[in-house]
């Protein structure tokens, strides 16, 4: 779910580039990583992203391996919020990357504000009666 995290990562990342590209994962990706369906499908988040006037272009992105978006766009630096430094997500996404010839830029993350806790929030409120998902 979009949030001001991203808008925050996004918006640093705009800075530090001349052209950013965002990948914005399919939904089959996300099944396989996450094991459950996005609660925004896919056409929608990527509608949300090209709606940002400092976003140059969005494109799908099909795998956690990012060599295979690399392939097609040979970027110079991958952005993602500080909280993957030092992280095994994080160390293997350098070493893959670094394969290429491409980094990691890591920027400010934002800890008042997660997708994981507007899930939480948005599944308490429903249990609770208070939000009603769409039928």
């Amino acid at each position: 779910m979009l949030h001001i995290g991203h808008l925050n990562i996004l918006r640093a990342a705009r800075q530090r580039c001349t052209r950013l590209v965002v990948g914005v994962a399919t939904d089959e990706s996300l099944i396989r990583m996450k094991g459950r369906a996005p609660v925004i499908q896919e056409a929608e988040r990527a509608e949300l992203v090209r709606s940002l006037a400092f976003v140059d272009e969005v494109i799908r992105d099909v795998d956690q391996d990012k060599r295979i978006a690399w392939k097609t766009r040979n970027f110079d630096v991958l952005f993602k919020g500080d909280d993957w430094k030092g992280t095994p997500k994080g160390d293997r996404l350098e070493r893959e990357l670094a394969e290429v010839g491409a980094r990691v830029e890591y920027l400010p993350y934002t800890p008042t504000t997660s997708s994981t806790m507007l899930r939480e929030f948005l599944s308490q409120a429903t249990k609770a009666g208070v939000v009603h998902t769409a039928q």
